[in-house]
């Protein structure tokens, strides 16, 4: 026979309940922990330590940047900005995701925690007439309001509080320069001017590239420690909160030696080791959130082979231009892009030996003219350009320069039908099979010595790189290897035929002296 219950035991019960409750309204752990029934992992409790510090105004701007399926979507899009709901029932929030579709799963899984048995706030529930998933409001006035990054409409809409999760929608996006673009610019008008009162932004990402909303916020040399950051525009402060997935600094925000894992329970070597051992570019990126590897996706440093300028002969060459021309210099753009010119030496062997360069933020006059010296200093046999709408406003006043400078050069252009990857293939081949030729940076000085710099960089980190624009004038010169014409080999190296470049320069420089004294 059951004894029959003892009240006191229902007290008791009743009595633990409500402090379960109370404890979840004040803390933002404990309300993680009634809402999914989980203890949560070391990391989560970090996370939800700086999301009560912004909700106690010691944090008014914050990112979390940590590796897909480590629980940022549940703990600071789902679960913070319900439980900021329950504590401020009047406050307008604005989420933001990658899609409008995905805002409505977002925002239906928010909503429906004021439906849940266990949300802990009496007082607080959904108005009866405004219930949809993206958009829903409480009878005290607040209002929650989920949009896609490039599709929703966020006019009219005011926010106390930002929340971006994952604004860019994976390596498509990511990649596409015109996309981040406008992402960025929704991001810097239409989310941002919605903001008021507090003022509050949550950004929960996994870093897809350099030039992503956090990266256009972060220094250039973000090195993925947690701290303090201003952003590199408006002097703003941010506290980063960096977590990748396996620790890489002392000083880890979890408590991590190096070459630990962030979530060694779920994600550890056994799910993510074969990942990691591919390395690469989106290892890098996805899940140690430092989308400047030191290897990169296509080139590899030991792609990158060397030749000494003052002993390597010319002599035989034939020598070519390649340049990639800037589209939003003449437009007045904040970052504009950079126009490339690259001057090649190809040997009897198809070898690609880079010669000389020119790296420049400039107008279309201005990389013009250096087009030209460059073209009459070298003489190039052949020029490669991008065909589109830079050539198609810029190319007629580049004819008239050429003829008033009487600079004659036959000009090729190639069409982008394909993506930067696809274009590079060329120029991967060669450089896997040993033809692509740098200068050793010794004794370089000046446009060239920056050049080759700018060059390295931009190359090992393609095609995730802020910006590329010295590869692409290099992917144009290996997209004409079937229009080259190969150098050929001097008669006898070890005659006057087979000088230097130091050696053919002072000749030139020597020969241009004696026409100045009349002799």
């Amino acid at each position: 026979m059951n004894a029959e219950a003892d009240p006191a035991d229902y007290a008791l019960r009743d009595a633990l309940e409500e402090l379960d409750r109370l404890d979840a309204r004040n803390n933002f752990l404990a309300y993680y922990q009634r809402m999914t029934g989980f203890a949560p992992p070391k990391h989560l409790k970090v996370i939800a330590k700086l999301c009560q510090a912004m909700e106690e105004d010691r944090i008014d701007r914050a990112m979390v940047l940590a590796p897909p399926r480590h629980i940022k979507t549940l703990s600071c899009s789902k679960l913070f900005p319900s439980w900021i709901m329950g504590r401020h029932p009047t406050t307008p929030i604005m989420s933001v995701v990658h899609t409008q579709a995905y805002a409505g799963k977002v925002g239906r899984a928010v909503r429906n925690y004021l439906r849940s048995p266990q949300w802990p706030f009496d007082d607080v529930w959904l108005s009866d007439d405004s219930q949809a998933r993206e958009y829903w409001t409480t009878p005290q006035g607040g209002e929650y309001n989920g949009f896609g990054a490039t599709a929703g409409n966020q006019h009219g809409s005011p926010a106390e509080w930002l929340f971006l999760d994952d604004i860019v929608k994976g390596r498509e996006v990511a990649m596409s320069p015109l996309q981040r673009d406008q992402i960025w610019e929704n991001y810097e008008t239409d989310m941002l001017s919605r903001l008021q009162g507090r003022r509050k932004q949550l950004m929960a990402i996994t870093r897809w590239h350099q030039d992503d909303p956090a990266g256009r916020i972060l220094p250039e040399n973000f090195d993925g420690k947690t701290g303090w950051y201003k952003d590199r525009v408006t002097g703003e402060l941010w506290f980063v909160l960096c977590l990748p997935a396996v620790c890489e600094h002392d000083n880890d925000p979890v408590g991590r030696k190096p070459g630990e894992w962030l979530w060694p329970e779920a994600f550890g070597e056994k799910q993510l080791g074969g990942i990691r051992k591919r390395g690469g570019y989106f290892w890098s990126a996805l899940y140690q959130q430092r989308p400047s590897p030191l290897e990169g996706l296509m080139f590899r440093e030991e792609h990158l082979l060397r030749y000494d300028p003052k002993t390597k002969s010319i002599i035989g060459m034939q020598i070519y231009i390649s340049s990639d021309y800037a589209t939003k210099a003449e437009a007045g753009a904040t970052d504009p892009d950079r126009t490339a010119h690259g001057v090649w030496g190809v040997d009897q062997d198809l070898n690609l030996y880079l010669l000389d360069g020119w790296l420049g933020k400039k107008t279309a006059d201005i990389w013009a003219a250096e087009w030209l010296r460059l073209c009459k200093k070298w003489k190039p046999l052949m020029a490669f350009e991008e065909a589109g709408q830079i050539m198609n406003s810029v190319g007629p006043f580049l004819v008239k320069m050429m003829e008033r400078e009487r600079v004659f050069v036959a000009r090729q252009q190639f069409t982008s039908s394909t993506n930067k990857e696809q274009r590079a293939q060329a120029l991967l081949g060669m450089a896997s099979m040993g033809k692509l030729y740098l200068p050793k940076k010794e004794g370089l000085t000046g446009d060239l010595l920056q050049f080759v710099e700018i060059f390295e960089k931009e190359i090992l980190q393609f095609p995730g790189g802020k910006h590329d624009d010295t590869v692409d004038q290099a992917t144009l010169m290996a997209r004409a290897l079937d229009r080259l014409v190969a150098g050929t080999p001097p008669k006898n190296p070890r005659n006057a035929a087979g000088e230097s470049l130091d050696e053919l320069h002072a000749r030139n420089e020597a020969a241009k002296e004696r026409r100045k004294r009349g002799q």
